[in-house]
């Protein structure tokens, strides 16, 4: 079963290395490896147990996976307006804005992290949320605890801080956006 709305595959070289990669739909036979890559980045990510993935994914408008060699070297889930989800970062989101692509999670496995693979997904997401007429994508960052390698991908992405929303006393995110022109 194929979970992903998005048709068809886009595919990418790593320059450094001439290896091809691809940015596909999220397959069944994928969903411990997400679990697992989501598991290891759980201290910046909400944890997630299988029956909680399953039901996020049915929920997104776009669950994609990138996949060297057959193996998946990172996952991104997102949703779009009117969800209900229960997120108060997407809450926040979606009591604001009335068109917009949330990225909810963007995951990449440690072995192929500074290889450009957050880009190519958040330019794959660029190009769908344009083709969708969507005029901004969001996404939340820590920063109670820190994810400064988060904060400063998504600002050279040119993403700007929204609000600071905190969770609770040992809890705050940045809720940042992108407008597409």
């Amino acid at each position: 079963r194929i979970y992903s709305h998005a048709e068809g595959c886009w595919r990418f070289t790593r320059c450094t290395q001439g290896i091809s990669m691809i940015i596909r739909p999220v397959e069944s036979k994928d969903i411990d490896t997400i679990l697992e890559l989501n598991e290891k980045s759980v201290k910046v990510l909400s944890p997630l147990n299988r029956p909680a993935l399953l039901g996020l994914i049915e929920m997104s408008i776009l669950t994609v996976v990138v996949e060297e060699d057959h193996q998946v070297a990172g996952f991104l889930i997102g949703l779009t307006q009117g969800v209900a989800y229960e997120s108060i970062n997407y809450a926040w989101f979606n009591n604001q804005y009335k068109a917009f692509f949330y990225v909810d999670r963007i995951v990449v496995s440690d072995q192929f992290r500074g290889q450009g693979i957050a880009s190519k997904l958040y330019e794959y997401v660029s190009k769908w949320a344009h083709e969708q007429a969507l005029p901004h994508i969001f996404a939340e960052i820590d920063v109670l605890p820190p994810n400064t390698p988060s904060l400063l991908f998504h600002q050279k992405f040119g993403f700007k801080e929204l609000e600071l929303l905190k969770h609770h006393e040992h809890k705050m995110v940045s809720l940042q956006g992108l407008t597409l022109v």
